[in-house]
């Protein structure tokens, strides 16, 4: 393998071992104020910033436009419970790739049913609930299985920097490096372009059939 691609395996290796979701059991059990909860977000995702030195992670202005736009519920007393702070992480996750349109699409049924609103205080407790769900058990199942994935995100991401290696060998050595990193990057955005117009589709198609 030649330096260049070395040298991104090593820094693509170490991002995926070091990267993990925010798990429930890190959420504090009692409700937080507003700086509290900015607090804890930029201390755990701080690592999925690009700039970490730089970028926002959670700003009070964000979480009271999302407050606004109904994809978080009010605060109770200007507390923010464990709802609250799973809503915010859907939100975080989902808004690299989409928008907050999509986003709200995705959220408002699990937030409706699942979710504890002071304004319509239509949640069933999960301690009375036929089916035991809750936001917290939701997120938790959608967790395990999407860290069951990684180790395939793994693999697959190596299989790629080696075609990427192994590509433009003709080329001028001088052009090579460029070439062969370019070709990783397009492999990378092919599944990520696919995949996104697949959820939007998936999104299209909710927004069709639910009724309003």
């Amino acid at each position: 393998m030649s330096p260049e691609m070395e040298s991104i395996r090593q820094m693509l290796e170490k991002e995926i071992e070091s990267f993990h979701y925010v798990r429930a059991q890190e959420i504090p059990a009692i409700d937080l104020y507003m700086d509290q909860v900015t607090t804890f977000m930029e201390d755990r995702l701080r690592q999925t910033a690009r700039h970490p030195e730089t970028d926002k992670i959670l700003t009070k202005t964000m979480i009271n436009n999302y407050a606004k736009s109904d994809l978080l519920i009010p605060p109770v007393k200007k507390k923010y419970n464990m709802d609250h702070m799973l809503l915010l992480l859907f939100i975080y996750y989902f808004k690299s790739f989409l928008s907050i349109g999509d986003i709200q699409q995705i959220l408002r049924p699990i937030r409706e049913k699942y979710a504890e609103d002071p304004r319509k205080n239509t949640r069933v407790p999960q301690r009375e609930r036929e089916d035991g769900e809750s936001l917290e058990t939701i997120y938790n199942a959608v967790l395990e299985q999407i860290e069951g994935q990684m180790e395939r995100i793994a693999q697959e991401t190596e299989r790629q920097i080696q075609e990427a290696d192994a590509s433009f060998a003709d080329a001028p050595e001088q052009d090579r490096a460029m070439l062969q990193r370019f070709d990783l990057i397009c492999q990378m955005s092919a599944e990520v372009f696919v995949k996104k117009m697949l959820i939007e589709r998936m999104i299209d198609q909710f927004d069709q059939t639910e009724p309003k």
